[in-house]
């Protein structure tokens, strides 16, 4: 539980750090998405993964360019046991997080898309992608404490994952 609790920590801070392909939202969409966000979070940590469904699909509303939303959608259809729905989320979150890498070069969305890579069941090419990531970008750290044996090779091995994990 305490991995868990870790890692939703982990999601908050990139939720509230890491921004997509900008597309023209006002502000007031920008605070509804983030709350209805927040409010995900919460139920996920109370175990209600249809709410957490229902307020990611709203927050992809009206703010489908952020990844992390729609990580959290296939984390919330893993958890429902609706395999196909997590897996066109997860697909769809690696392709923003490429797309806004591409756009802003950021290591962080490396790592992430090696985390979605991984959620999709492809272990194997998580951590090539990962390794090639290292070579392109020796000095990050991100990518440096992913690629450890303590870091996305250690959380294979979790319940956690392998629940969310197609």
């Amino acid at each position: 539980m305490r991995t868990l609790s870790v890692f939703l920590c982990i999601a908050v801070v990139l939720l509230g750090g890491c921004r997509g392909k900008h597309k023209e939202a006002s502000p007031e969409a920008k605070l509804a998405a983030e709350n209805l966000i927040s409010e995900a979070q919460f139920a996920w940590q109370i175990r209600e993964y249809s709410r957490v469904e229902e307020l990611s699909l709203k927050a992809i509303e009206q703010r489908g360019d952020y990844p992390e939303y729609w990580v959290l959608l296939g984390m919330a259809r893993r958890r429902l046991d609706n395999a196909s729905g997590a897996r066109k989320a997860y697909k769809q979150a690696l392709e923003l997080h490429a797309d806004r890498y591409d756009r802003e070069k950021k290591d962080e969305d490396l790592a992430q898309q090696a985390w979605v890579l991984a959620l999709l069941g492809q272990k194997d090419e998580a951590l090539k992608f990962l390794e090639k990531s290292l070579k392109d970008h020796p000095d990050s750290t991100v990518i440096q404490r992913m690629a450890a044996p303590q870091g996305l090779p250690h959380t294979f091995e979790t319940a956690q994952f392998k629940e969310l994990a197609l």
